[in-house]
C-alpha cells in the first residue's frame, strides 16, 4: 500500500480570504444599511402621513436618511427636521362668531354658540374648548389677560417618528427585524461571489 499526498495551492481561496477581511465587506454592509434606511423612511413618510393626516409631500419634505460610511461601526439614521404644524395649516379650522349677542332676543347672548375651534388634527374632526380664531391661527388664551395667546398645533413630525408612544416605532422595530439583516447579507453575498 501507497500513501501519496499532493498539495495544490489554490489562488481562489487566498482571494476570497482576503475579501473577509478587506474594505469590500464594509463597503458592502454599509450598502446593505442605508437601503434598508431608505426603505425606513419610505414607509415611515406612510405611516406618519396616514396617522397624523399631514400630507406626505410634507412629511417627505422634511424627512431624510443620514447614510452609514464603511468603516468599523456603521450607523444610518432616519432623521425629521419640522416645527410644530399649526391646526390652521391642514385642520381647515372653522370658527363661527355670532357678532349680534341679542339674536337670540336676550340682552348679554353668547358672543358663539360654539364651544371653541372646530378643525381637524389627527384624521379627527373635534371641537378644541376655549379657542378662537386670531390672524388666521387657532389659538387659545393661556391665562385670564387678554395676551399672551397660544396658537395651538396638532403634529410635530419629530414625535411622530421617534416617540415610543406613537405607531411609527414599534412598526419601524418589526420592519428592522425582518429586513435588515437581509439586506445586509444579500449585499456581502454579492460581493463575495464576485
Amino acid at each position: 500500500m501507497k500513501i501519496k499526498a499532493e498539495f495544490h495551492q489554490d489562488a481562489e481561496i487566498f482571494r476570497f480570504l482576503k475579501k473577509l477581511d478587506g474594505p469590500e465587506i464594509r463597503h458592502a454592509a454599509a450598502l446593505g444599511l442605508n437601503e434598508h434606511a431608505g426603505e425606513q423612511r419610505r414607509q415611515s413618510i406612510v405611516r406618519i402621513s396616514a396617522t397624523t393626516g399631514v400630507p406626505s409631500g410634507r412629511v417627505g419634505g422634511k424627512t431624510r436618511v443620514i447614510k452609514a460610511s464603511a468603516g468599523p461601526v456603521m450607523s444610518a439614521s432616519v432623521e425629521t427636521s419640522d416645527v410644530a404644524i399649526p391646526l390652521s395649516e391642514y385642520g381647515n379650522p372653522n370658527w363661527v362668531r355670532d357678532l349680534n349677542p341679542m339674536a337670540d332676543g336676550k340682552r348679554g347672548g353668547a358672543v358663539s354658540s360654539m364651544r371653541g375651534v372646530e378643525a381637524t388634527g389627527w384624521n379627527v374632526r373635534r371641537q378644541f374648548p376655549h379657542s378662537f380664531m386670531a390672524g388666521g391661527q387657532v389659538v387659545v388664551r393661556k391665562s385670564s389677560s387678554r395676551y399672551p395667546l397660544k396658537v395651538l398645533s396638532m403634529a410635530v413630525l419629530a414625535n411622530e417618528l421617534a416617540k415610543p408612544t406613537r405607531p411609527n416605532v414599534p412598526e419601524a422595530a418589526k420592519f428592522a427585524a425582518l429586513d435588515l439583516e437581509r439586506r445586509v447579507v444579500r449585499h456581502v453575498i454579492r460581493t463575495l461571489g464576485a
